[in-house]
């Protein structure tokens, strides 16, 4: 709670600490109006303490405030504060410093339903479609496929810059937006692996495919499971396994290798997708590389905390 003291030559002093302080502006006790009624000087002065009786005034304590008088029985330069500061002194207790209201910098929307949410959510409801055309019977299901999620990449992407650009964020969405990225992602892997490599170098492969899928999936729940530890642990655990470059990459590549597989999942009819074949199953590896290197990084960042 604020401290607020005459300094005993007749003007106030605010601690150096409420400085900085955002305070609702609509209270009229708010120590910002107190900051507009004393000198800056005063307050920047040094830490409290009553100076009633004590020679050798420091000017930083000793410059009345604008509208004081000099007092009769006071020595030189003495003076008083005026009368409209004393009364608002006499009104800013206790009780209504207590009851001062602080504005968050960043205040998110309490709304539950924002566009960026209702983007995800549209993400969330693409799987079981995805898993539909998967099983379908359709000549162009694996394009479909890779359509659906080339698609919800994409409104990854742009419900993050909806929410940033129309400061539109909710508590909802922050905590739907990776479930829906590893809904996503686990649902296609476990897909892909359900069926040998169609193309490329490795064509006719059963293992690989499954051996990504699971290095990549279990990567993923411990990474929820540390960072939900982080949270409880500390401030400065959870900073520790905020997105790294190291992470960014590795979704980059994974979004783009898992394209490729499923738009190659079907017949391979044409050179391009027979290129696409060739490339796919390499870069899984790389995202799959990149996926555990990115793991690693973030145990040893939020180890010191353990």
């Amino acid at each position: 709670m604020p401290s607020y003291v005459a300094n005993g030559f007749g003007h106030l002093q605010i601690r150096p600490l409420l400085k900085d302080v955002s305070i609702d502006p609509w209270r009229p006790n708010s120590v910002r109006n107190l900051r507009q009624l004393v000198r800056s000087d005063a307050v920047d002065a040094a830490p409290l303490k009553t100076r009633s009786g004590v020679s050798g005034r420091s000017p930083a304590l000793c410059k009345p405030l604008p509208g004081a008088r000099p007092t009769h029985s006071g020595g030189k330069g003495s003076v008083v504060p005026r009368r409209r500061t004393a009364n608002l002194l006499a009104r800013a207790d206790k009780q209504s410093m207590d009851n001062a209201t602080f504005i968050p910098p960043n205040k998110q929307d309490k709304q539950i339903l924002t566009l960026p949410t209702i983007l995800t959510l549209l993400r969330v409801a693409s799987i079981p479609v995805l898993i539909g055309v998967w099983f379908s019977n359709l000549s162009s299901a694996s394009i479909i496929c890779s359509g659906v999620f080339v698609t919800a990449c994409l409104t990854d992407y742009l419900d993050g810059y909806l929410a940033r650009k129309m400061n539109s964020t909710s508590a909802f969405g922050a905590f739907l937006d990776p479930v829906a990225d590893k809904l996503m992602v686990a649902t296609v892997l476990i897909l892909l692996a359900s069926e040998p490599l169609k193309g490329g170098p490795w064509a006719g492969n059963t293992w690989l495919l499954p051996s990504l899928s699971s290095a990549i999936i279990g990567r993923e729940i411990t990474m929820s499971a540390l960072r939900e530890w982080a949270a409880s642990c500390s401030p400065e655990a959870h900073q520790a396994v905020a997105v790294s470059s190291w992470g960014k990459w590795k979704t980059a590549t994974q979004m783009t290798s898992i394209s490729l597989l499923l738009a190659t999942a079907g017949n391979i009819s044409n050179q391009v997708l027979e290129i696409a074949a060739a490339l796919a199953a390499p870069m899984l590896c790389v995202a799959a590389f990149l996926t555990l290197w990115s793991l690693a990084d973030y145990m040893r960042a939020v180890w010191p905390y353990m």
